[in-house]
């Protein structure tokens, strides 16, 4: 924003101006707080952090409308510059620590803020703020449940208003049991089409213990006569999965998660082929800015419906990295090794860095770009694409958009080249997909997906498109003490 700037004619006029332009700053510095005050009140916080910055324009010294500053920029989903405002103090005293604590507890770090509200909290249990941050930190990790005191404490302080229904929004969310009813379509111009539909449970039975449930028909079809057709006669293959596991957490920072099932095959000439899968995974928030999960899989190769006509199953382990250094940045990666029933092994690599570039009350969008190593042994033409030395790199675009209290769309878009041991020069490769969501507090939620896909490769121009919905209940009725 633009200083007020005394513009003097001559020093005389200058003199006989600058008691009454020191009054009337002086009256107007208060009423530009004021207002920015009531329209951060009434959710209008571009409007509320126009009319501040005109106030400390006048009045940078005012520590008041600082912290308030710093505490409406996370409000928007800045949280990097919210700490920047609060490094600008100088200095934290208690109502400074308070602050940064919340804004931490809002950008997921919650190490960082329980290190610096928890003291806060048990020095003044009675103070709504310092209860509210702590249940907005502790709700953070694999144990949601270790943020309901804090809620408690924090309702009966205030039992209604704004903030409280936004924090008992966001703390009951995670304890919550959900069951979804999944369909999904996927085509491609190899005219390999897969239709799924299928039901999921995630439900909470202890504090620490989740049970996990997936039921899904997956309709594999492709011309006959083709290259991805089954090879047992025939334009399609049928299979069913079903899978029951767990969720165990050890700590709000580690979990370990075990699937295990059956998927079984129709259409094989009169035969049923079934096959043992699953998942084992160890995940750890190892600190607030570094996370892993390490994973061994087992499953069906279901590229196509020659693929699968042929029985391949991929026996893998794969490790999925995630590091947030700054409250801008976020570096994911994921490195697989696998091992096919074809005699084929493959390696993958992929990265994926995201810059925050722009926050503000309707849209979050972020920067970066998209990074993928693909290696095969050999191509052993079972249906399915195994190619020696691929790369593919793209910028990526990501953006949020919210659509209102309830709903909200994501946006990714990578356009990029791509190139493996088959081709004389680098090839364009695009992927861009949206998902809606409506629910996001509610009971009852629905997400609708679409995806587009663009590649060239050994079978020619590829293009796939994905669409999908889901529709998923919450409840939490059979556990009363968590549904405060």
């Amino acid at each position: 924003m633009t200083r007020p700037r005394a513009r003097a004619l001559s020093f005389a006029v200058a003199l006989s101006l600058q008691f009454l332009a020191g009054a009337a700053l002086a009256q107007q510095a208060p009423d530009l707080a004021q207002q920015a005050r009531e329209a951060a009140w009434a959710g209008r916080t571009a409007e509320a952090l126009h009319l501040l910055e005109r106030h400390l324009a006048a009045h940078p010294g005012d520590r008041a409308a600082q912290l308030d500053r710093a505490r409406w920029l996370s409000w928007r989903g800045d949280y990097a510059g919210a700490i920047e405002a609060l490094d600008a103090l100088g200095g934290d005293d208690d109502e400074a620590r308070a602050v940064r604590a919340r804004v931490l507890a809002w950008a997921g770090r919650r190490d960082a803020a329980l290190a610096l509200n928890t003291p806060l909290y048990e020095a003044d249990p009675q103070n709504y703020d310092h209860a509210w941050t702590q249940a907005v930190a502790a709700r953070l990790g694999e144990r949601p449940q270790e943020a309901l005191p804090a809620l408690e404490r924090a309702r009966a302080l205030k039992p209604e208003g704004r903030d409280t229904e936004i924090l008992t929004k966001a703390v009951r969310l995670p304890l919550y049991s959900t069951v979804g009813a999944p369909v999904s379509v996927y085509s491609d111009s190899d005219d390999i089409e897969i239709r799924s539909a299928g039901l999921e449970a995630d439900v909470r039975v202890a504090e620490d213990l989740r049970l996990l449930a997936s039921a899904v028909r997956r309709d594999h079809s492709a011309p006959v006569g083709g290259p991805f057709a089954p090879v047992t006669g025939g334009d399609s293959i049928d299979e069913d999965r079903l899978q029951l596991g767990l969720r165990y957490a050890f700590s709000p920072d580690a979990a370990l998660e075990l699937m295990l099932g059956r998927s079984r095959l129709d259409g094989l000439t009169g035969r049923d082929d079934s096959e043992t899968i699953g998942r084992l995974a160890f995940s750890h928030q190892a600190s607030d800015a570094f996370a892993y999960t390490l994973a061994f899989e087992r499953d069906r190769i279901a590229y196509s419906p020659r693929a699968l006509s042929l029985d391949i199953v991929r026996d893998g382990v794969r490790a999925d990295l995630q590091w947030r250094p700054t409250l801008r940045d976020t570096l994911r990666a994921g490195v697989a090794f696998d091992d096919f029933s074809d005699d084929n092994r493959r390696r993958a690599l992929s990265a994926d860095y995201r810059h925050a570039v722009y926050r503000g009350e309707q849209a979050l969008v972020d920067l970066g770009v998209q990074g993928e190593w693909l290696d095969f042994t050999r191509d052993p033409g079972n249906g399915y694409y195994s190619p020696d030395n691929y790369r593919r790199i793209a910028p990526v675009l990501g953006a949020y958009v919210r659509l209102g209290e309830e709903a909200g769309m994501t946006l990714t878009a990578a356009l990029g080249v791509q190139r493996d041991d088959t081709f004389t020069s680098w090839r364009r490769a695009s992927d861009v997909s949206v998902a809606f969501t409506f629910g996001i507090f509610t009971p009852w939620q629905l997400v609708a997906t679409a995806g587009y896909s663009e590649r060239l490769n050994e079978f020619g121009r590829y293009e796939g498109t994905s669409f999908g919905l889901i529709l998923r209940y919450r409840f939490c009725g059979h556990r009363p003490a968590q549904c405060p």
